[in-house]
């Protein structure tokens, strides 16, 4: 039992095709719910589209509309409402059909007992209660949600700025530098070659540098909703072995190998089959950047999670591995676990094309034993409902 449940702020109906019986109920319960009663189902409905019903008690036999083809009715309109149903047959094909089609939280013979059916009222009631409360905590968590992901907006709109201020201001000084320097050096008898060969090529590779830094903001700002994917059946294998190949070198550089553990048979998937390769080539030169002996290795699987099958795609290395700290900002604009070079627009770049397929980027790492970067993707995103299936989960964990 809830404690300190007003029961009478829950609306019930009874509806019942003899008068007598009605009287006889609301007589009864009135004076612990709030009753209201209809004399058939198609005046039960009207009531229920009129003003918000918590429990529905109905009688079986009546004519026109029968006790279970009103609970039906009822499921499918307000399927909120806890539904409950009397019968004075015995004939269980009718209860059955009740719990198939109604989807009945109880039934009761008739003649009832009175104080029976008072605690199963307050019982449903109860439940009604809950599951509201469910919905409006769901609501709260939904919009809490959006509130975040809108600060986090805000936030990645600052760090973009900052980050592009940091990029930039760094090749400015060497550029600046220069250009303050050229009047002094132009006027000079002897020519100074360190300054117009050396410091001349250090401000060319500034001014590159930038260039490059603009071009991949641009290349990450241009993966937007608005812009369309090409989605065509993809093997997602060749995929990999052609990154596994175009890398190669750079691994056997460092003395690395790169071991395929490719599911031969895998299904095709629709996907955009460039971005794809721009998400797994940043993956492997990361991992390839973060390991300094031993081992990349991909790995291939057809998965299937609540009925919908998904590529999976793992990508480990054993390299440095990834502190909880680092962990926490690795999708972050501009931030990199390199020493120097790294922009830190790799890995967002991946997670939004991954999150425009409708699949998921996950990490695991440890410190000193390297990491495991795991790709999921749904074989048709067009028809994959990812908000669907996690309010389902949601659901289930408030349950």
């Amino acid at each position: 039992m809830i404690e300190g449940l007003d029961y009478k702020k829950y609306p019930a109906l009874y509806v019942d095709d003899e008068e007598m019986a009605l009287e006889t109920f609301k007589a009864q319960f009135r004076r612990d719910f709030t009753i209201h009663t209809a004399l058939s189902g198609e005046e039960a409905l009207r009531i229920l589209s009129q003003q918000p019903i918590a429990l529905i008690i109905t009688d079986q036999r009546m004519p026109q509309m029968g006790g279970v083809a009103l609970l039906e009715e009822v499921t499918k309109q307000y399927p909120n409402t806890i539904r409950m149903l009397m019968t004075a047959y015995s004939d269980m094909d009718i209860v059955i059909a009740a719990i198939n089609k109604g989807q009945v939280y109880r039934y009761f013979p008739k003649p009832y007992n009175e104080d029976e059916l008072r605690e199963s009222i307050k019982e449903g009631l109860e439940r009604y209660y809950l599951i509201r409360e469910r919905e409006r905590l769901y609501a709260e968590k939904i919009e809490l949600i959006k509130r975040m992901e809108r600060t986090n907006r805000l936030t990645a709109v600052g760090t973009l700025a900052a980050g592009m201020a940091h990029e930039i201001n760094n090749p400015l000084v060497a550029i600046n530098t220069f250009l303050q320097m050229v009047p002094q050096k132009y006027a000079e008898e002897e020519m100074d070659k360190e300054f117009w060969e050396h410091f001349h090529k250090v401000v060319i590779s500034e001014v590159d540098r930038i260039r490059n830094l603009i071009g991949r903001l641009l290349k990450y700002s241009r993966f937007s909703e608005k812009e369309e994917l090409h989605l065509e059946e993809t093997d997602i294998n060749q995929i990999l072995q052609d990154m596994a190949t175009f890398l190669d070198n750079e691994a056997k550089r460092k003395g690395l190998t790169i071991q395929q553990d490719l599911t031969s048979g895998m299904p095709t998937a629709l996907l955009d089959r460039e971005r794809m390769k721009q998400v797994f080539l940043n993956i492997l030169l990361n991992a390839i950047q973060a390991t300094f002996r031993g081992y990349i290795r991909i790995k291939s699987a057809c998965i299937e999670e609540d009925g919908e099958k998904f590529l999976q795609i793992a990508i480990s290395d054993t390299g440095i591995g990834i502190s909880e700290e680092e962990l926490q900002k690795l999708f972050n604009p501009f931030f990199t676990t390199k020493q120097r070079g790294g922009s830190g627009l790799g890995l967002i770049t991946c997670h939004q094309i991954v999150d425009e397929h409708r699949g998921t980027i996950d990490v695991q790492t440890e410190v000193g034993k390297g990491s495991t970067f795991i790709v999921t993707l749904p074989l048709d995103l067009r028809r994959y409902n990812r908000r669907r299936i996690e309010r389902r989960r949601e659901e289930d964990r408030l349950i």
